[in-house]
C-alpha cells in the first residue's frame, strides 16, 4: 500500500492495525498452548465471555478468506447478550478453527453453492452454536473419529485442530459434536 503511486495512509494504517491484532492473538494462543504443555495441572481461568461479539470477531479475522472464496455467511444470533464461562483465548481459537474448517470444506464445491450458516442461541441453561456449511460433507465412517488426535480427512492435515478444540471445550465445561447435513455439508 505504501509503494502505490497514490498512497492511501488510512488503508495502510488499517492493514497494520489488523496485522498487530492478529499477531497479538497468535501470541496469546501460543502462550496458552505453552502453559498447557509446561503445566497441564494449572486450570484455565474462566470468565464471562460475550459470545456474539466473540463470534463476530472470529468472522472478521476470516472475512478476507470468505470473500476470496465467495462464501455467503449468514449469522443469526438470537441473543447478543448471551454469555458463557470460558477462557477467551481458547474460545476464540475454537471458533477460528471451526470456521476455518468450514471455509476449507466450502472451497471444494462450486462457488455458487458456498453457504455458511451460523446460529447462536440459548439451549436451556447453556449456549449453543450451530455451524453448518454446504461443503461436500464428511464420510459416515469418518464422523466418529473427527475429534481423535491425528485423524484427518484433508491431504496434508495434521489431525490436531479438532482434537485440541474438543479438549479445550471440554476443559471449559462445553462440548463439540458433529453431524452430517442434508443433502450435504
Amino acid at each position: 500500500l505504501l509503494a502505490d503511486d497514490e498512497t492511501d495512509l488510512a488503508a495502510a494504517r488499517g492493514a497494520m492495525a489488523q496485522a498487530v491484532q492478529q499477531a497479538r492473538r497468535a501470541a496469546d494462543v501460543v502462550a496458552r498452548l505453552r502453559r498447557l504443555v509446561e503445566r497441564p495441572d494449572v486450570g484455565t481461568r474462566l470468565q464471562p465471555c460475550a459470545l456474539a461479539p466473540t463470534l463476530r470477531g472470529a468472522l472478521d479475522l476470516l472475512q478476507p478468506e470468505a470473500q476470496r472464496l465467495g462464501v455467503a455467511v449468514q449469522l443469526q444470533a438470537d441473543d447478543d447478550a448471551l454469555q458463557a464461562q470460558a477462557d477467551p483465548v481458547a474460545l476464540e481459537q475454537i471458533l477460528h478453527n471451526l470456521l476455518t474448517n468450514a471455509l476449507q470444506a466450502l472451497a471444494q464445491v462450486p462457488a455458487g453453492e458456498r453457504r455458511l450458516r451460523l446460529h447462536l442461541r440459548r439451549n436451556g441453561a447453556q449456549a449453543q452454536l450451530d455451524v453448518a456449511d454446504s461443503g461436500p460433507g464428511i464420510a459416515p465412517d469418518a464422523l466418529p473419529h473427527l475429534f481423535e488426535p491425528f485423524f484427518t480427512t484433508r491431504d496434508g492435515g495434521l489431525g490436531l485442530g479438532l482434537s485440541l478444540c474438543d479438549s479445550m471445550a471440554t476443559g471449559m465445561g462445553g462440548a463439540l459434536s458433529v453431524a452430517a447435513a442434508q443433502p450435504r455439508g
